[in-house]
């Protein structure tokens, strides 16, 4: 729609007056398209469906990471992640009957120190990935401390030692998912106590993004497996002989991370980027369509020029009518 031509008017003010209308349109109409615009491109970075199911996959490789928080350890300048010793164990069965039995000594050199948020960490892998159709795996950790122990870490009488946390992950630990989804839990460490194991649930989870078009487009992070929900079953004590003297090395804390099936819960996030361009098309035209109606306020009559419909000599609009001429004759 071209815009009003002052030479379709009788009265120049009534050219002006159409011509600042139909800008003003025209304004509105592009600020329509513009926050048309924008809001697909929000859309685009944002999924548009979330659907959560049940799929049978094959895990990676599980993690336990042992940790405390840096700024207790700054504050005591004393680290129990020095008087750690970790031993690790792998158990499960086959389809075709063969049990898999794995157990070592873990070395500084097997474990990775790193720190996440406010934690100071060793991840301990798992002995190795368990394929998919085994059955019944088990993993296990074992941890015991060495002392001395810091008097402000020991509880009951150096029963038990306070300070350590534990979280199971599937996931790398600087992933946003694994800060946000896998929870630290805090245990307490046997030392002088009888044996305790700490058993492990949590449920094996997914976070998948892609889009209608077969890509990941919008996805702010990569794929990643992980342990939602944590927590620990009460722990159960084991019969152990009590020591009358203070030990070099204290009792250990069994930690169980069963995994009963290969059955994941899939976070599926989709980015329908083909329902926002058609909504985005939809809009324009539902925009131009309504623009179109509006300028038929000027309507193109090549017979006789425009004038407004009422005469407002106040303000210069208009034009009188004909027959005023005629009437004013005496």
């Amino acid at each position: 729609m071209l815009p009003p031509k002052w030479a379709s008017f009788r009265n120049p003010n009534d050219a002006l007056c159409a011509s600042c209308i139909w800008m003003l349109l025209l304004l509105a109409f592009f600020a329509y398209v513009s926050f048309c615009l924008a809001s697909f491109s929000t859309e685009l970075q944002r999924p548009t469906k979330e659907s959560v199911y049940n799929e049978r996959l094959q895990m990676p490789l599980v993690r336990m990471d042992v940790c405390e928080l840096t700024a207790f350890q700054r504050q005591l300048n004393y680290s129990l992640l020095d008087h750690l010793f970790m031993e690790r164990e792998l158990e499960f069965l086959l389809p075709n009957g063969t049990e898999i039995w794995r157990r070592d000594v873990l070395n500084r050199s097997d474990m990775e120190f790193v720190h996440i948020s406010a934690m100071s960490c060793l991840q301990v892998p798992s002995m190795q990935v368990v394929p998919q159709e085994s059955i019944l795996p088990y993993h296990r950790w074992f941890l015991r401390l060495q002392g001395p122990i810091h008097p402000k870490l020991q509880r009951q009488n150096y029963s038990y030692v306070s300070g350590l946390f534990i979280r199971p992950s599937l996931a790398n630990a600087s992933h946003p998912v694994s800060i946000r989804q896998e929870s630290f839990l805090k245990v307490l460490t046997p030392f002088i106590a009888k044996n305790r194991t700490a058993i492990l649930r949590g449920v094996v989870s997914l976070d998948q993004w892609s889009d209608s078009l077969g890509g990941r487009f919008g996805a702010p992070y990569a794929d990643t497996f992980y342990l939602d929900d944590s927590r620990i079953v009460p722990e159960a004590a084991e019969e152990t002989t009590p020591v009358d003297v203070m030990p070099e090395l204290g009792n250990r804390l069994k930690v169980v991370l069963p995994m009963p099936t290969s059955m994941v819960r899939v976070h599926h996030h989709l980015n329908d980027i083909v329902q926002d361009i058609l909504t985005l098309l939809g809009n324009l035209a539902s925009g131009i369509f309504i623009f179109g109606l509006l300028t038929m306020m000027f309507p193109a009559i090549r017979e006789e020029k425009f004038h407004f419909f009422l005469h407002l000599e106040r303000f210069g609009l208009g034009t009188p009518p004909e027959l005023n001429p005629l009437l004013a004759e005496p």
